[in-house]
């Protein structure tokens, strides 16, 4: 069965064309072209462009594109497969370590084949402290960047132990407090609540006037519309700033701590005491 390469070649001649002008047609490079005419697909970019370019060049020779790009999957599979067994192969073979001839094997006579064997035996305790330096044969095959990965996969696993250590000390330690228990002491009453300071002043009618005394800060009315005739009294406790609304200022005086004091005005109008 004809490759890849073979069939693209095949009809690239049948067309009369050269790598150069199928080159301009396509608008692929004529290098990429040539790979792909000697069954060489790497040329260093992803495989999904590699799809196209064949796909391109077989639409322009007048080929089966979707036979080429099958054939073209079916390569790039049986390279893993191949690349899979060789990464295998390597980590699994034990090669064994050339015998050494010395003048001292040839003195005695010894064969090559002898001096392996004893080379291969296990090491004493005695001989291994002659040979510091000696490290198993499968130590010296280990790929380097195979160490390095296995390196970081052990440093990664480390540090996430530690944080899971962490995260379970503090779960531990991260516990609610005891409530404390109710005081039995008893608070004094006087404590439970401070006294408010009441303070009295008393309205004073010089003629007919209607009042509205009202708290500043509660917005609690103290007196509503209160009729007062010429001569009345009326004390009125609160327990800060009042407002008193009054129908005639000239006919109401307010006495504060024993001193009377006139509003001040005529008509209706209000007054502030503090």
């Amino acid at each position: 069965m004809q490759s890849i390469g073979e069939r693209l070649e095949e009809a690239r001649k049948r067309k009369g064309v050269t790598i150069r002008e199928a080159a301009e047609a396509t608008k692929i490079r004529g290098e990429y072209l040539n790979s792909f005419e000697n069954n060489s697909f790497n040329i260093n970019v992803p495989d999904i462009y590699v799809r196209g370019f064949l796909r391109s060049y077989s639409n322009f020779l007048k080929i089966n594109a979707d036979k080429v790009i099958t054939d073209f999957n079916a390569t790039l599979i049986g390279e893993a497969k191949t690349a899979k067994r060789d990464h295998r192969e390597f980590f699994g073979r034990m090669e064994l370590q050339q015998p050494l001839v010395t003048e001292e094997s040839k003195a005695v006579g010894q064969s090559p084949s002898t001096a392996t064997i004893e080379e291969s035996r296990p090491i004493t305790s005695d001989e291994s402290d002659k040979q510091p330096n000696a490290l198993p044969s499968f130590l010296q095959n280990i790929d380097k960047e195979v160490a390095i990965k296995v390196g970081i996969i052990a440093a990664a696993a480390l540090l996430l132990l530690l944080v899971i250590i962490w995260v379970v000390k503090a779960i531990a330690s991260g516990g609610a407090e005891p409530t404390p228990a109710p005081s039995s002491q008893m608070v004094p009453a006087s404590q439970t609540a401070p006294a408010v300071e009441k303070e009295t002043i008393v309205l004073i009618a010089l003629g007919d006037v209607r009042v509205t005394v009202t708290e500043r800060d509660s917005g609690r009315v103290l007196l509503n519309l209160f009729p007062m005739v010429a001569g009345q009294r009326e004390p009125v406790e609160k327990t800060g700033p009042v407002k008193i609304d009054y129908t005639a200022g000239e006919n109401l005086q307010v006495e504060v701590g024993g001193v009377a004091y006139s509003t001040g005005k005529t008509g209706p109008s209000y007054s502030t005491i503090p």
